[in-house]
């Protein structure tokens, strides 16, 4: 037990780090500024999936080259634009002129490459690294220069204030430029600098098995803080490209391939679905989970997986930030990259020698990266299996985790947890995933502690004020707690409608009326009911059948009363709901009448009977023009043929502001509070014998019996 709250306390902590990471200025940034770069991307490996098509169909070598040409243009200028995106982020965060400062991180990437252009390999991969580092350095730098008043070039309101930003950032964007130039000088004079090599490293033929699980695990891990492996990790990847072109070199020259690691094997092996072999994750879902959400969001995702484009998953589960997926995550590519790697070397598959971009479709990837081999495409689905058996114990200690279904013990009822939707919002996706998770925790804990509640209802009267008699009454649902407190309405209605659980509770609540009308019978005693029913249950065509069948046996003696806000819902659906319920008898009302938009349109739209008009109405009929409209709000109603019941009279004055002309009913604590069912025959005899002309509010005290799971 100790230990279970150990492991409990440990993941809260964790994740509370994790989502301090996610907000970190720095990282979100680094995030959505890689993220605005993805549609670059995305072009240039279409136009390197045209060259390679070009070379596979024979086309003119002039066609290939060309696409290639503007392939590996585009990934000349990523770096670029990536700082521009990284620093126009921070602009947001630092409240700074946005485009001067995406400019100015333009040339710094800018500075770096002419500074570097004596060390090609050094420059390989320093120039991403300071593309993404620079504007996360210089840009808060900026921001504190921009305070200092004597930097400010330009003060007062002598020009236009897109004029002052600008002319007030070039003192700042001096000095940071300067500041970049003199750390690279220095950086130059380091010797070990013209021996750079870690790109090469990668691709070194004398250690593949360890560079892949470096490779592949940096990537993931990336990933996992949302931070675009590929564009993070670009230098490196670029050399495993030139690498199949190596290969194919030597294969033409007579000679044996010498680079197994490249980014053919890793596209077509180690990344099946994307980052983290997300392909697996998709059959392990599919094969294993009963989830509805989690199976619908794994179907969504397989044309993309096919594609090895994974950012539904990413942000849909979300594996990202989520530490029960991590090890999946980063075991997958990395057991997969190496029996590839095993593979090619024992010459059950051939070494990649045409090159393919990481996001070619599954399949195809593997038979032309390979020229044509079907043991690659074997090896290729055998490593989806296996990755799906890694994923399959995660996946399911998630499903348990998310606690699909939560039953409430006194209310025969399911809570269906909806998966978080893989959309990208204009703020940060990452935080808004650990915000809704920290959500829908939260939700399921409250209505996990409802589930050791008691529910019951209780009746309210409707008086004829001018027979005196009880006519009517409303169920009203209650509910008590573990420690016999009853729970005011308002403390457990709103969670339950957010979990998503109010067709089931409208549905509850038919079936205990209807109950309780059987056992008044029985006894001899009848008095119609009115319970509520909220919108989703009549526009679901399965609840609304269930609830008809429910209340039908009452013959009319149980109606519903809906709200204006569920009016508003599809018109020719609720028409074809309140058709259904006045089949079988029963009436229709509309609760609230008059809080809403359209509160006329609704009688000219749906077919109700009665009307209830809402307390506030009364409560402003204290003043004059409040009971000028009251009474014409009656008079309306009343000429339209409707039934009419007014909600909340407490007063002696409220009641008396009713027009004694008009045939209504009054639901309020002048005459009684809600009854427990025991108690309501009492109330009705009262009435009947003309003692409840004011009759003061009745204590509830029949027992609430526990209505059966």
């Amino acid at each position: 037990m100790a230990l279970g709250m150990d492991l409990a306390a440990w993941r809260v902590l964790l994740s509370h780090r994790l989502e301090a990471v996610a907000r970190a200025d720095s990282m979100r940034a680094i995030r959505e500024g890689l993220l605005w770069v993805l549609p670059c991307l995305m072009v240039s490996a279409v136009f390197l999936v045209l060259s390679v098509l070009a070379r596979v169909l024979g086309l003119p070598p002039a066609v290939g080259d060309m696409l290639a040409g503007l392939h590996g243009e585009i990934s000349r200028i990523l770096p670029l634009l990536i700082a521009a995106s990284i620093g126009y982020m921070l602009a947001i965060r630092h409240q700074l002129p946005r485009l001067p400062v995406a400019f100015l991180c333009f040339v710094y990437v800018a500075l770096a490459s002419y500074q570097l252009s004596g060390q090609p390999r050094a420059a390989a991969t320093l120039v991403l690294f300071i593309a993404i580092a620079s504007p996360l350095i210089n840009v808060p730098l900026i921001a504190r220069l921009m305070r200092v008043r004597w930097l400010q070039v330009s003060r007062g309101a002598l020009v236009s204030d897109n004029v002052e930003d600008a002319v007030n950032m070039v003192v700042p964007g001096i000095v940071t430029a300067g500041l970049l130039a003199a750390v690279l000088a220095l950086l130059q004079q380091w010797s070990g600098l013209a021996h750079w090599s870690l790109p090469m490293d990668m691709v070194d033929p004398d250690r593949p098995y360890f560079n892949a699980v470096v490779l592949t695990g940096m990537n993931s891990l990336l990933w996992f803080f949302g931070i675009h492996g590929y564009h993070a990790l670009q230098p490196l990847f670029q050399v495993l490209e030139q690498a199949v072109g190596w290969n194919a070199i030597e294969l033409l020259t007579d000679q044996v391939p010498q680079y197994p690691l490249n980014a053919g094997l890793l596209g077509a092996f180690a990344f099946i679905g994307g980052a983290g072999g997300t392909l697996s994750l998709v059959v392990a879902v599919l094969w294993r989970v009963r989830s509805p959400g989690l199976r619908l969001l794994a179907v969504a995702s397989l044309p993309m997986a096919l594609l090895n484009v994974n950012e539904l998953l990413l942000f849909g589960i979300p594996l990202i930030l989520n530490p029960r997926l991590l090890i999946p995550f980063i075991l997958v590519p990395a057991v997969n990259a190496c029996l590839a790697l095993a593979a090619v070397q024992a010459g059950w598959v051939p070494m990649a020698t045409v090159p393919m971009p990481l996001n070619a479709p599954v399949v195809f990837n593997a038979y032309v990266s390979t020229q044509g081999a079907w043991s690659a495409v074997a090896l290729q689905l055998a490593l989806v299996l296996l990755g799906a058996c890694i994923y399959a114990p995660a996946v399911r200690a998630l499903e348990r985790h998310n606690a699909t279904t939560v039953h409430l013990p006194g209310l025969d009822t399911t809570f269906t947890r909806l998966q978080e939707e893989g959309s990208l919002y204009a703020h940060d996706p990452i935080v808004a995933a650990q915000q809704g998770q920290a959500r829908r925790e939260d939700l399921v804990a409250r209505v996990r502690r409802m589930g050791g509640y008691e529910f019951f209802l209780e009746y309210q009267p409707q008086v004829s004020p001018r027979t005196g008699l009880c006519v009517g009454c409303e169920a009203l649902l209650r509910a008590r707690d573990s420690q016999g407190r009853i729970q005011s309405p308002g403390s457990f209605l709103a969670w339950l409608s957010e979990a998503g659980l109010m067709k089931e509770v409208d549905l509850w609540v038919a079936a205990a009326a209807l109950r309780q009308y059987r056992r008044w019978r029985n006894a001899g005693f009848e008095l119609p009911v009115s319970i509520n029913v909220t919108g989703p249950t009549l526009m679901s065509p399965a609840h609304c059948q269930r609830l008809v069948a429910l209340i039908a046996p009452a013959a009319g003696c149980i109606s519903i009363e809906i709200t204006e806000d569920a009016l508003a819902a599809d018109v020719a659906q609720m028409r074809d709901a309140i058709a259904r319920v006045h089949a079988v008898g029963a009436k229709v009302s509309i609760d609230d009448f008059g809080t809403g938009y359209s509160s006329l349109s609704y009688l000219h739209a749906f077919a109700v009977d009665t009307i209830k008009i809402d307390r506030s109405f009364v409560v402003t009929s204290a003043e004059p023009q409040g009971a000028r409209v009251l009474e014409g709000l009656l008079h309306f109603c009343q000429s339209l043929g409707l039934g009419i019941v007014v909600e909340g009279v407490e007063t002696d004055e409220q009641l008396q502001v009713l027009p004694a002309s008009i045939d209504l009913r009054v639901q309020g604590w002048y005459y009684s509070r809600a009854l427990a069912a025991d108690d309501l025959p009492a109330f009705v005899q009262q009435c009947a014998q003309g003692v409840a002309g004011k009759v003061a509010p009745v204590v509830p005290t029949g027992p609430a019996a526990r209505p059966p799971a």
